[in-house]
């Protein structure tokens, strides 16, 4: 495919775009919005539902010509998501009555009486019932009527329905066992259509659509991986064997609809399989194939949120960086794809320029379109004009504006890991003087930790930061969870990534604790040695900088 082919089929795109405007792809809410990959959560608490509803609406759309169009049920986690919070909240704050009454118990009878506790969960229960027998049966009660004591008998009323109930979940599930194997994806489909997920179901659907190991077609590899990433669900396992499914299907395709279907179903699932995203692009230059403008605009977006960059994609971002212009799409999808250039290292001087001169700003405050995400990335790209492209010379955001003010507060797992992170920090150097934690770089991102040294590897005290920039080190700290990596291939997401590149411009030597190695769950010492050797490894870094620039 020659340029100009590429670039008569971008130009054919755009005569299709009015007409074909619901098409319209956001690519995936790791894409558009740093929360859902990162952690950080901006103050509108309603964009992660905006844009999964968009992802759900278009991918439907998409699909269209293969199955019966499903009800716009759209992604909505967040009420399940804060239905789960409360209940591990309370659940929590019940146990946590429960084990103080526990071990303060000194008799059989004192454990008795919290047989009656209103909110005893089964676990509770159980464990009253195996230290009431243990204290009989060893000796220590010389309690005999026990097996008639109104308490002991409320306790196994407890576990018997507990189990009962168990069964009958069993026997719901069992139903869908012998199910064939295009029966369970329509069962699986159905779930996405009524927007229910019903996690044991799912799990033992995708048990034994692995289990049957028979070779799944494009359509159905399509449908499954749509449905995965409506509702949220993520089973490594099921990935694998439909990425493997998906080599064989993809050289046969000829419908570019169900394609691009596919690549952001797996964008939306953070998944990342290299050879299949290789397969996907040796089909966007066919002649047979009809991708259209918007259609190469969402997968260049899941190329940036998962952070591909082989050899084939890289030809196809260079074409598409070289013909794609502002005055193709709307404000907010360009700057999208300017966003995504800059993820990708293709982002050029005149890209940055187009999103950062006042009139584009202008436009596109007034376009209404214009969340807190957009935002975010907005101050992204003002970061790369700023400190990694050297040549540029255009436009920056003002330093008054107001942009700049936005407030990012973090997702509560993200703020588990900053403030096991501050815990950490506070034991292992002298003082929490020596160091700043969860502060606005100004580029869109927080950074999780600061602390810097001098040339002689010595502590500086935050108050003399800016007194002392001479021969002082910035170090900067990175917590990464799981949602900072893409599953497959152990990689940074796209906007974890961009933040690192733009940390490393600003002269910080960067500490990256992945969840792997730096656990909340970990005990304090095991967290102090480890980032022990993360700072004495950054400090040797330093000292050999520091020789060779002599």
């Amino acid at each position: 495919m020659t340029m100009l082919q590429f670039n008569a089929m971008l130009c054919t795109a755009t005569a299709r775009l009015a007409p074909r405007s619901s098409w319209r792809f956001t690519a995936l809410v790791a894409c558009n919005s740093s929360t859902a990959v990162t952690g950080e959560q901006p103050a509108a608490a309603s964009m992660n539902e905006d844009n999964s509803v968009k992802f759900s609406k278009t991918q439907a759309v998409s699909q269209k010509e293969e199955e019966q169009k499903p009800k716009e049920t759209g992604i909505q986690t967040k009420p399940h998501t804060e239905g789960r919070s409360n209940r591990k909240k309370w659940s929590n704050e019940n146990d946590t009555i429960f084990f103080k009454q526990f071990q303060a118990a000194k008799s059989v009878n004192d454990l008795l009486d919290l047989a009656v506790l209103p909110t005893l969960s089964i676990t509770n229960a159980l464990k009253l019932i195996s230290s009431i027998t243990n204290q009989i049966n060893s000796g220590k009660s010389q309690m005999v009527d026990i097996e008639t004591d109104e308490r002991f008998i409320h306790l196994r009323k407890l576990v018997k329905n507990s189990g009962e109930k168990t069964r009958e979940t069993s026997n719901n599930l069992s139903k869908y066992s012998q199910l064939s194997t295009p029966s369970m994806i329509a069962v699986i489909a159905s779930l996405r259509e009524q927007g229910k997920r019903n996690t044991p179901l799912l799990k033992m659907l995708s048990y034994n659509i692995v289990k049957y190991n028979i070779e799944l077609d494009l359509k159905q590899c399509a449908t499954l991986l749509y449905s995965m990433a409506v509702l949220n669900f993520r089973d490594k396992v099921l990935l694998e064997k439909i990425t493997s499914d998906l080599l064989a299907c993809i050289p046969n395709s000829q419908n570019a609809a169900i394609n691009k279907s596919i690549i952001t179903s797996l964008g939306f699932l953070r998944y990342k399989n290299v050879n299949v995203l290789d397969a996907f692009c040796d089909t966007f230059f066919k002649k047979s194939m009809d991708y259209t403008l918007l259609d190469y605009s969402s997968i260049l977006q899941t190329f940036a949120a998962l952070q591909y960059k082989s050899q084939k994609a890289n030809s196809f971002i260079e074409k598409f960086a070289d013909h794609a212009n502002p005055f193709q799409l709307s404000w907010t999808e360009w700057l999208d794809i300017v966003w995504s250039l800059a993820v990708l290292d293709a982002v050029t001087p005149q890209h940055v320029r187009s999103v950062l001169e006042p009139a584009f700003i202008e436009n596109l405050t007034a376009s209404n379109q214009l969340n807190i995400s957009k935002v975010l990335k907005l101050l992204n790209i003002n970061a790369v004009a700023q400190f990694v492209l050297t040549n540029y010379k255009g436009p920056l955001l003002k330093e008054d504006s107001e942009f700049n003010n936005v407030s990012i507060v973090r997702s509560k797992e993200k703020q588990m890991y900053i403030n096991a992170l501050l815990e950490t920090l506070t034991e292992t150097l002298l003082s929490p003087s020596y160091f700043k934690t969860n502060f606005d770089t100004g580029m869109g991102f927080s950074l999780d930790a600061e602390y810097r040294i001098n040339d002689q590897h010595r502590l500086v005290k935050v108050e003399d930061w800016n007194e002392q920039s001479n021969n002082v080190r910035r170090i900067g700290i990175m917590v990464h969870d799981y949602r900072d990596y893409c599953i497959g291939q152990n990689d940074l997401v796209g906007s974890t990534y961009l933040y690192t590149q733009l940390l490393k411009a600003r002269g910080y030597n960067l500490i990256q604790l992945s969840y792997e190695n730096f656990s909340v769950q970990d005990n304090i010492k095991k967290r102090i040695n480890y980032l022990k050797q993360c700072m004495n490894s950054v400090q040797e870094v330093t000292s050999v900088k520091q020789t060779n620039s002599i």
